[in-house]
Parts: C-alpha cells; sequence; structure tokens
C-alpha cells in the first residue's frame, strides 16, 4: 500500500481525472476520455479509485494500568520477574549517583495489591527465577568489575535465594535445595550441562521441563537405526508427540494455570514472503498436544495497518495475549484474545491512562512477564508522565490484571506450587 501513495498524490492532483470516462471498443481495448465515448464504444464506469486495504480498526478497550515507578535498567537490561501470583522482582537502579549508574543495581520486591517496593537485595541483580519451586538465582555486587576500565571493585558473587511468600523475603537455599539447578536459566539440567552458559538457546536436542516433569527430547536413534521424533520423557514414562521439532522453541514455558507447557508461541509475520502464520503450541503433562492460530480477523487488522513486526502469541489464564510491536496507528500494542474475538488492551489509539504518547511510547525492551495464576502481565515502557525515581528518562515496570470483570474467563485452575 505504501508503494501506491505516490501514484495517489498524482491521480488527486489531476481535477480533470475525475471526471474521465473509461471506454472499451468491439475488440476490447480500453481508452480513457473527458468527452464522450465514441459511438462505436460502450461507455463504462468511472474511473475507480486506487483499492484500500480492508480490515476493520481494532477495538481498543484500555485496562487500568498499574505504574509501578520502579525504572528499568536497559543497558545490559535488568531482569524482572514473577515470584508469586502478587509479587513482581525487578532489578533496578541502586545508586542515581554513580559514576555509572547502570552498573550499580538493586533488587526490589513490587507487591500489587498493595502498589508498594521494598528492597530485596540493596546489591545486586538478578539471573533467573523459578516461581513454582520459590528459587532465584541472582548475583550479589556490582558490574563495575566486568565492565569498568581499571576497576578494583570485587567481582558480583553467583547464588541461590528462596523465596518466602509469607515473609516477602528472599533467604540463602540450602545445599540440598540448590543442588543441580542451572544458575542462568533456573532449570534442572544434565549434570553435563550446567556448564552451558546459555542453556535456553542451546542446538542440543532436548528441552528441559520442571524436573518432575522430565524433558522433551529428539534425535536418538531407535533400535532399527531410525532417529526418533520428539518425544516426552518422564521419571515414569516415555510418550511419543505428535509434533515436529519445528514445531518446538527454544522458549519452553511452564503453565501452572494451565498444567501444561507451551512449546511455541503463536505467530504471524506480514513482512515474510509468503507470509508467516504459525499456530501456538501447547503440550499437556501427558503429551497431548494442542493447536491454534491467531485469529484471522487479527491478522486482517494488523496486516492492513501496516504492522512493522511479527506479532506474537502466548497463554494467559484470561486467554491469548498478542503483542504486536509498532505505534498504535500501524496496530502496535498488547491484544486479549478470546475465540475470534480480539480486543486491544494497551497502546491504544486513545492514549489510557497511564499509556504515554509519542512514536515510542509503547515500546518495549524486554518480553512481557505472565504471572504464575496467568492473571497478571508485567512489561515496561515509558511512564506517562514525570516520575520522581531519579531515572526521568528510564521506562518504567507497568502491570495489567487481566482476570478482573469482563476479561474472566473459566479456566482449569493452577495446580499447587512444586517443590
Amino acid at each position: 500500500m505504501r508503494r501506491l501513495v505516490p501514484l495517489l498524490a498524482v491521480v488527486i492532483s489531476l481535477p480533470a481525472l475525475a471526471d474521465m470516462r473509461k471506454c472499451v471498443d468491439p475488440q476490447g481495448k480500453i481508452s480513457y476520455t473527458d468527452q464522450d465515448c465514441p459511438a462505436v464504444a460502450k461507455p463504462a464506469a468511472a474511473v475507480p479509485a486506487l483499492p484500500r486495504a480492508t480490515g476493520a480498526a481494532p477495538v481498543d478497550a484500555p485496562l487500568e494500568i498499574v505504574e509501578t515507578g520502579v525504572p528499568v535498567i536497559v543497558q545490559l537490561p535488568g531482569r524482572f520477574a514473577w515470584l508469586d501470583d502478587d509479587t513482581l522482582a525487578i532489578t533496578t537502579f541502586a545508586d542515581a549517583n554513580a559514576k555509572a549508574p547502570w552498573m550499580v543495581r538493586k533488587i526490589v520486591a513490587y507487591d500489587v495489591p498493595s502498589r508498594r517496593a521494598s528492597v530485596l537485595v540493596p546489591r545486586g541483580f538478578m539471573d533467573c527465577a523459578n516461581a513454582s519451586h520459590n528459587l532465584v538465582s541472582l548475583d550479589v555486587g556490582d558490574l563495575e568489575s566486568r565492565f569498568a576500565v581499571g576497576s578494583r571493585a570485587a567481582p558480583s558473587v553467583q547464588q541461590f535465594d528462596v523465596w518466602d511468600p509469607a515473609a516477602r523475603k528472599l533467604g540463602p537455599a540450602p545445599a540440598q535445595v540448590k543442588a543441580g539447578w542451572h544458575p542462568v536459566a533456573c532449570m534442572k539440567p544434565a549434570p553435563e550441562d550446567l556448564a552451558i552458559h546459555d542453556l535456553e538457546s542451546s542446538k542440543k536436542p532436548v528441552r528441559y521441563l520442571q524436573p518432575e516433569h522430565g524433558t522433551v527430547v529428539w534425535g536418538a536413534l531407535d533400535d532399527s537405526g531410525h532417529p526418533v521424533g520428539p518425544t516426552l520423557v518422564t521419571p515414569k514414562k516415555k510418550i511419543a508427540l505428535a509434533l515436529s521439532v519445528n514445531d518446538i522453541s527454544h522458549d519452553v514455558r511452564w503453565l501452572p494455570f494451565r498444567q501444561a507447557y507451551q512449546l511455541a508461541p503463536g505467530v504471524h509475520d506480514r513482512l515474510l514472503d509468503p507470509p508467516r502464520n504459525q499456530p501456538l503450541v501447547m503440550m499437556d503433562l501427558e503429551g497431548r498436544i494442542t493447536r491454534h492460530a491467531l485469529p484471522a480477523g487479527l491478522t486482517r487488522q494488523l496486516d492492513a495497518l501496516g504492522a512493522p513486526a511479527a506479532a506474537e502469541m502466548t497463554l494467559t489464564q484470561a486467554g491469548d495475549l498478542v503483542v504486536q510491536p509498532g505505534m498504535p496507528g500501524n496496530g502496535g500494542g498488547l491484544y486479549l484474545v478470546q475465540g475470534e474475538q480480539s480486543r486491544r488492551i494497551w497502546c491504544t489509539a486513545k492514549p489510557g491512562p497511564g499509556q504515554a504518547g509519542g512514536a515510542n511510547g509503547c515500546a518495549m525492551s524486554q518480553p512481557v512477564a505472565v504471572s504464575p495464576d496467568g492473571c497478571r502481565i508485567a512489561f515496561d515502557a515509558r511512564p506517562a508522565g514525570p516520575i520522581a525515581n531519579g531515572f526521568p528518562d528510564a521506562p518504567t515496570i507497568k502491570v495489567l490484571t487481566l482476570c478482573d470483570g469482563s476479561a474472566r474467563l473459566a479456566a482449569p485452575a493452577a495446580g499447587k506450587k512444586a517443590h
């Protein structure tokens, strides 16, 4: 459509063209004239307007935004993750007066119901968290020793802590609790894989699940010497899965509220030729596979608006969440999908309370984080107005609650947390 804009401008700039007639002679030859068609030719319809892309505008239904006011570090991004259904751990700045503030970090806990933040680790940063096991991997210390030239600061030290939701505190994990856990992925891999730093992006033919659920593996040879397809291997059984290797992403997520795993997000990318439409793939604990794609109506809307990047869909308790990068006018925003219906709940055309305007008002530096019960999401974006946190240029963490009022859907209750 963008390529047609210059031509459209030319058409509009020629007033006489609006009165031209299209004429077809007996041989089917087409000509245009601003007078009557020749007698031997039949008059046809006026010159048609250039076609416009079809697809209705998104339905905007913004949800209330909880602005935490906690700034996010975008240089070597400071991670944030849910510790439980109500509590978010955020790596943020510790000293606004430091020579390089992004190197000096702390971890705070933000309690959504009370809308209060408290310091968990005064000097340190989070590596990963596993809410189902109340486990957090963190580094105590600063980044100065790694990145500051000539620094004599002591290097940070990695440790595992356990989150106590009742006391709202982190405490050192006992030896028997932390044994075997990967310090960057918060998974429990085979001993030989503990040395792989970026375990989640490893090319090994395995995806580690929660330790009590086993692994998904592929590529091993069967008794006939043929490679075996994806298989769920649990402590008690092996289950051949009805999918291919291409159905398994590197970002395999445990969904406590569904008692299932999301093996791959749904994706729609109009910029590829042909466009890419990949369904969301989910596996339950018995190895049953389900798939569903982004609603056709929503993809048509995004295509019509010229979405600048791929849309990605993940599961929540209240329905599917579609994340579309870009400005509101190009379809950017967060969409809550229920069946074939979708609503844009953030980054709406008319900015709702708590949503910043401007070209970068909807930009995020990190993926959206879904709470263990699937009812809340956290993400970072520019604040809508000044916040007295000492870092006016930094994005801040926002929280949306999805499971209140009309957004609530009946869904399987989340199981008890594994320990």
